[in-house]
């Protein structure tokens, strides 16, 4: 444990494998997806982006270029990754065509939740299931009511960047950020597919930065608001418990009673309502017990996923500082996800042409890794 310590407190060795961390989950995309097409040779296609993010990784060393970065710039760069991201979701003409069902799924999968119906019974037009927990069909559901499901990776990237120009002070800082997740392959594939798993941690990390911000000195100073928060984004997917663990287990343990109570009877009002939404509208408890959220979705196995969430329960014992959480989280999640992901190439075998499992669970610490690289670049100055 104290080796596990004394490593994130290496700033310099922590920085460079966070980074790592983001290329590798980038670069699977691009193997995977690159391979698919005819036009680049995917050995060219490979260089070209272990450049580009070697210059990414590099553009703190220039010290002449942190001062290019002002304020107006990052609100420019910011819009223009939303424009582009807008046009993004418009890419699928016929995405019946595409070998992808995450819009569908999604989009299916909240129009029967606002009609009342049982969703997790239906398959789409592949054949899958619907695995989405109700927290999640509630951030969703207003952008299924614009009219367009893709756009909550729009407003996510947003929220995303609004968090960013809270906790970071420096214009280089925000612009490294934001162009992280801007240019991210993972994120990009989401963004074109409208899928939203990468957005469920995206929203923890925010809340996690703007409620330590909010509540610096007493995160349970507003318990029932945190209990509904903290209920709903524990309804978007399962993996988002390891972040909330680690950033509030601690902090609860030493507040109030009074204060436990309050967030104790918010939290599950709240988890019971949602998941009262989703299990009611089914035929019997013995369909329930065989077609439910919690038998389609996980993302490892169970004994895997209790050894990460001891880890995580350990670990929130030794938080002191915000970024500390990150750094748990990306990694933690990291390793989580890859277990899976292990576990379903060896059953499934390693061929990218023919095995369509998502590498997307991996990029679930995404945000986490790229906040916690900029905070060892910030630490650095």
């Amino acid at each position: 444990m104290n080796a596990l310590l004394n490593f994130t407190r290496n700033n310099r060795l922590n920085g460079i494998l966070l980074f790592t961390v983001y290329f590798i989950i980038n670069l699977l995309f691009l193997t995977k997806y690159g391979i698919r097409q005819s036009f680049v040779p995917l050995n060219i296609l490979i260089i070209l982006f272990s450049g580009g993010n070697l210059l990414l990784f590099s553009l703190g060393k220039w010290s002449w270029l942190k001062k290019i970065w002002t304020e107006k710039s990052v609100y420019f760069l910011v819009a223009a990754i939303a424009i582009v991201y807008i046009a993004m979701c418009h890419v699928m003409k016929d995405p019946y065509k595409m070998n992808i069902d995450r819009w569908a799924t999604l989009e299916f999968s909240v129009q029967h939740w606002t009609k009342g119906e049982y969703i997790y019974d239906t398959p789409n037009f592949m054949g899958n299931l619907s695995s989405y927990l109700p927290g999640q069909l509630l951030l969703s559901s207003v952008f299924y009511f614009l009219g367009n499901v893709g756009y909550l990776q729009v407003s996510a990237f947003l929220l995303f960047s609004y968090v960013i120009f809270l906790e970071f002070k420096g214009n280089f800082h925000r612009f490294l950020a934001i162009l992280m997740l801007g240019i991210s392959l993972a994120y990009i594939y989401e963004v074109v597919c409208k899928s939203d798993f990468i957005s469920s941690f995206i929203a923890v990390a925010a809340f996690i930065l703007f409620w330590s911000r909010k509540f610096k000195d007493d995160y349970f100073k507003k318990p029932f608001l945190l209990g509904i928060g903290i209920g709903i984004l524990c309804l978007t997917r399962s993996a988002v418990i390891i972040p909330l663990i680690i950033f509030l287990l601690n902090p609860f343990i030493k507040t109030s009673w009074e204060n436990k109570i309050k967030f104790g009877i918010s939290f599950l009002l709240t988890v019971a309502i949602l998941l009262a939404s989703v299990l009611l509208p089914g035929k019997s408890i013995e369909h329930v017990l065989q077609y439910n959220p919690l038998n389609l979705q996980g993302q490892s196995n169970k004994f895997v996923m209790l050894f990460f969430i001891i880890l995580s329960i350990i670990l929130s014992f030794y938080v002191k500082k915000i970024e500390t959480v990150f750094y748990y989280s990306a990694y933690i999640l990291f390793f989580v996800m890859l277990s899976f992901v292990s576990e379903q190439y060896m059953t499934l075998g390693f061929s990218y042409q023919n095995n369509f499992f998502s590498t997307t669970y991996l990029a679930a610490c995404l945000p986490f890794c790229i906040i916690g690289y900029c905070y060892t670049k910030q630490k650095a100055e």
